[in-house]
């Protein structure tokens, strides 16, 4: 077992973590109160190279688990949690688990199970709410990357908004102490440890300094991926043609990255994303979308410049589901760019 990476949470009831380990799940060398697992709708065969044939082998049987679970929500939510495991030999508590899409599903688009992944985490862990009402012991919460197997799901998008919930969770439930992300492969053990160490230290980053009094100018940040740099430089060339101060990496980057991104986010009153295949690939479009969620009570708008039809994967419905965004995939540009920029810098809007 080797721990990657550990991130402390400061909560009313002391400090806590999120933890990575390299190590295979049914051999962690620490009790686990609840193993967190993911399966098809139904389907709990041990299939071999999955955790639940690692599990079967070790004389706990997920199939004979569901029958009878302590919670079962599989109706409306798809997820349940099991009654005690009673095995001598294992250190595992109760199994959990959040069913995905059926067997019949299995060729539906990505961003259908990468949805029905967000919707059944934000409800599971509403679930384990529920057991720690009932004195259901939970101080070690465990569990690989869900989804990451054959729902392959994206695993760097899912990650920001799976650690949101994780660290919610923390500091709401009173006897929870650690959530530890365990994977048995070590390329995406370490993958999954600097993910989740970006993704929170700049959530950290963005709740712990103060907002500054806002400028006389209107401060507009662009959000964007590298693929779409042209565009951020003629749309910040129109903004600021209009008034406005525009700030965008890595022009205006001067000290250390992360750092010049929070700093910035605390100083605009609009964030401005240029939408697009590219963007909605990228984990660090993905973590400044994070971070101006997260100033949403202080005013900040959301501008949203759709330059094509891509759809959104779950993990960006997640934050811009109820943001509005202007459609400029019609051509010509120019036109979309000059429209766009009119529209953020009417002082109304």
């Amino acid at each position: 077992m080797e721990a990657l990476s550990r991130c402390e949470v400061c909560t009313d009831h002391g400090v806590k973590s999120v933890e990575v380990y390299h190590a295979d799940v049914c051999k962690f060398s620490e009790p686990i109160d609840i193993l967190t697992t993911s399966a098809f709708r139904g389907s709990y065969i041990p299939m071999e190279g999955t955790v639940f044939h690692a599990l079967d082998r070790r004389g706990i049987s997920v199939q004979a688990l569901a029958k009878a679970p302590m919670i079962d929500l599989r109706q409306p939510c798809h997820i349940w949690l099991s009654r005690k495991v009673e095995d001598a030999r294992c250190q595992i508590g109760r199994i959990g688990c959040v069913e995905l899409l059926g067997e019949d599903q299995i060729d539906q688009e990505v961003t259908s199970v990468e949805g029905a992944m967000l919707d059944s985490i934000r409800a599971y862990f509403a679930m384990l709410d529920m057991a720690a009402i009932y004195g259901v012991p939970m101080q070690t919460v465990a569990m690989p990357l869900l989804g990451s197997g054959d729902q392959n799901i994206s695993a760097h998008l899912m990650l920001v908004p799976l650690i949101r919930e994780c660290v919610a969770f923390l500091k709401r439930d009173r006897n929870v102490r650690r959530i530890c992300f365990i994977e048995r492969d070590l390329h995406k053990a370490r993958m999954i440890g600097e993910y989740v160490m970006d993704s929170y230290q700049l959530m950290q980053a963005g709740a712990l300094k103060p907002v500054p009094e806002q400028e006389t100018r209107k401060q507009a940040f662009i959000s964007y991926s590298s693929g779409d740099l042209d565009v951020a430089r003629s749309l910040c060339e129109k903004l600021e043609a209009r008034g406005m101060s525009v700030w965008y990496a890595k022009r205006d980057c001067k000290d250390a990255y992360a750092g010049s991104i929070v700093e910035a986010l605390e100083k605009s009153q609009c964030f401005i994303l240029i939408l697009s295949r590219n963007s909605l690939a990228s984990q660090h479009v993905l973590n400044e979308i994070d971070l101006a969620f997260q100033r949403l009570p202080d005013g900040i708008t959301f501008k949203l410049f759709r330059v094509d039809p891509t759809p959104f994967p779950a993990s960006f419905r997640y934050y811009l589901s109820r943001q509005n965004w202007v459609e400029a995939y019609l051509p010509p540009m120019e036109e979309r760019l000059e429209e766009f920029a009119d529209y953020v810098a009417d002082p109304k809007m």
